[in-house]
């Protein structure tokens, strides 16, 4: 089975998240694609909706290892094991740091200027993205958000590699899945239109005025 696009994917996912409805739950979009998916979940559960902005620490590979993130506001947060495995100079570290602070800031420049950010401390998030093959920027995701300090963490992809999967849900407090596969190799093999999504379209979608619950109809 593959989705039509990532809307048919979020309209599948907010059929299985209905009973989130008056939990006060605001919904992120891991990414632009991701922040399709969102689109659709929030439209149902009548949700903010917002982006995720984060930026990824990494080490040179193959393949490229996460030793951390960088969050809105100046948020910093660490992978110990990554960094004990590592052993990374500090000179070296701050530069990738700064790496990561400087792509930030770019994702800034793009959202913030027109789109605040929804205040989520405390909140049930609906975590929602487009798919999981390797699991690493939700885990990423999830760790700025627990940073952050949300009330409730649920995961929503329409397609993910059991094996992330497993992982990702002993980090999260929900998780939903429409359709897990003991092997991935890409996302945008489970979808029959798979396009890139651009910073308009992303904008757009956060530009939406705050609606009602929507009825999704099996």
């Amino acid at each position: 089975m593959r989705f039509r696009d990532r809307r048919e994917a979020g309209e599948r996912l907010a059929l299985r998240l209905r009973p989130l409805r008056g939990d006060r739950a605001v919904v992120l979009g891991l990414s632009e694609g991701g922040l399709v998916v969102a689109g659709e979940i929030a439209a149902v559960l009548g949700a903010p909706l917002d982006i995720l902005l984060t930026s990824r620490i990494e080490a040179a590979g193959p393949p490229a290892t996460t030793l951390g993130a960088v969050g809105e506001g100046g948020l910093l947060v660490w992978d110990h094991d990554a960094l004990r495995r590592f052993d990374i100079e500090q000179a070296e570290l701050t530069r990738l740091t700064d790496r990561a602070r400087a792509g930030l800031a770019a994702q800034v420049a793009v959202y913030r200027h027109t789109v605040a950010p929804v205040r989520i401390a405390g909140r049930t998030v609906v975590l929602a993205d487009d798919g999981a093959a390797t699991g690493t920027t939700a885990h990423t995701a999830i760790r700025v958000l627990r940073a952050r300090q949300v009330g409730r963490i649920v995961l929503a992809v329409p397609v993910a590699d059991s094996r992330v999967l497993d992982r990702l849900s002993r980090e999260v407090d929900q998780f939903t899945c429409l359709r897990p596969l003991p092997w991935m190799h890409a996302v945008g093999n489970s979808y029959r239109r798979f396009s890139a999504v651009g910073d308009a379209e992303a904008l757009e979608l956060l530009h939406r005025e705050p609606r009602r619950p929507v009825e999704v109809r099996r």
